[in-house]
């Protein structure tokens, strides 16, 4: 069962890797015949803390799209009930186009691993991806740790089981699908450390509480160009292209191979006029070269997807994440 959950864990590189009322049918049945803009401020809902790889890339995003939305975008993060609160708020949110959310593999996984949760991947509109990330395995450059490549940071922890803590950023985020995959993959157990945002478990291995983590690109960068962290490998199919120098898990031995993705949504009924709106916003967003540019200065892959291909990925990932769930690998 190990080995068929890794091989499912593999898969994912090639999908991607997403005031409120009730909603209002009678309004939501309004004409569609006119393209929309927004005439008013509009609330992009972040199931995360401020800092993190999901409101960094949530902050390009929203800067660069107001340019073409012609009104301010306003990030709101809400991480109460791990993200739950969020997609909860966004589902029950008006469907004006004047609320909208980012989402990750919580979107997917919250309806198998949340008690009462009211959501799956089917309860929204979706626009299109807006970024991807792979991990990066950190440790601090004044720690035990900082003069190990990541064949002597493996071999130190088959030596001494749980002595590593692995922070991870809520539960079971793709932080600890890859710690998973890579305790896996390499034969090795890690003590889980369960923080709030990556930006924390950033922190933590900074403060010596935490030995080692996992996060994404934009919550490593400035820390690790400072000289504070040093990254052993990365998780994507390719090398990063802000640490070209760093070989993947895969170059090194190790068959972890994993990115996290991030879709724009919206509330499910948003009349036809509102997310053909959305998406012109969309589109011109992120073909724009300075959309490009500023994704690249936060240390974030911008990744492009129209709604068609969006969904095709969020589904797939739901059949895969179920199955890695189903497994009982997963613990709540």
């Amino acid at each position: 069962m190990r080995k068929n959950v890794v091989v499912l864990l593999a898969v994912l590189l090639f999908i991607g890797v997403l005031g409120f009322a009730p909603v209002n049918a009678a309004w939501a049945q309004a004409n569609t015949s006119k393209l929309w803009k927004p005439t008013k401020a509009i609330s992009l809902i972040v199931p995360s803390a401020a800092g993190g790889g999901h409101d960094i890339a949530a902050r390009v995003f929203a800067k660069c799209a107001g340019k073409y939305a012609g009104v301010p975008i306003n990030i709101v993060n809400q991480i109460a009930g791990g993200g739950v609160v969020a997609q909860e708020q966004l589902k029950a949110a008006r469907p004006d186009g004047l609320t909208v959310g980012q989402a990750a593999i919580s979107l997917v996984t919250d309806q198998y691993l949340v008690k009462g949760v009211s959501y799956d991947q089917n309860s929204f509109t979706y626009i299109g991806m807006d970024s991807s990330d792979p991990g990066n395995l950190v440790v601090s450059t004044k720690g035990k740790y900082k003069d190990m490549d990541l064949k002597q940071f493996i071999a130190y922890a088959k030596a001494h089981p749980k002595e590593i803590r692995m922070g991870v950023s809520g539960s079971w985020t793709n932080h600890d699908y890859t710690r998973y995959l890579l305790e896996q993959t390499a034969g090795v157990e890690f003590t889980r450390v369960q923080v709030k945002g990556g930006n924390n478990v950033v922190l933590g291995i900074l403060g010596g509480d935490i030995d080692a983590g996992v996060p994404y690109p934009s919550e490593v960068r400035a820390q690790v160009d400072a000289g504070n962290l040093k990254i052993l490998a990365v998780s994507g199919e390719e090398r990063s292209p802000f640490w070209s120098s760093i070989p993947t898990f895969k170059e090194q031995g190790y068959d972890v191979t994993l990115t996290v993705w991030r879709a724009l949504i919206l509330p499910k009924g948003t009349p036809d006029n509102i997310v053909q709106g959305w998406k012109d916003i969309y589109e011109k967003t992120m073909t724009d070269p300075e959309t490009k540019q500023a994704f690249i200065d936060v240390g974030t892959t911008l990744f492009y997807k129209n709604t068609a291909e969006t969904i095709r990925l969020i589904n797939e990932s739901a059949v895969v994440y179920k199955a890695i769930i189903d497994s009982g690998v997963v613990q709540p």
